[in-house]
């Protein structure tokens, strides 16, 4: 069964930071990468699974589910699997060359 894909709130924002910044060197060069994250966040309602985030930073960004990630390029896709409701949740996306432990401090 498929899942259905949904964003956290910010997490679409990020794409947006994503999308400026690398269209401050090229604008075609910001419409692939974003298309390449898309792509890669599309084909997780057939197979949502990744690495597990949590473990990498040592602690659980979420109560209720596990945080995981797949690469795309520079960029992480952080997101969490309600298996309940058949729904991968994106909850960011960060650049994998950032101080992604300083970003996501509570």
């Amino acid at each position: 069964m498929d899942y259905k894909i949904k964003y956290a709130e910010g997490a679409l924002k990020d794409l947006d930071k994503i999308y400026d910044f690398v269209s401050n060197v090229s604008v075609s060069g910001a419409k692939n990468v974003v298309n390449k994250i898309r792509s890669k966040v599309n084909n997780l309602a057939f197979m949502p699974s990744g690495f597990d985030f949590d473990d990498r930073i040592g602690r659980r960004l979420h109560d209720s589910f596990k945080t995981e990630a797949i690469i795309s390029g520079d960029y992480l896709i952080l997101f969490v699997v309600d298996e309940k409701n058949k729904e991968v949740i994106i909850t960011h996306f960060i650049s994998s060359k950032s101080n992604y432990m300083r970003l996501l401090k509570k």
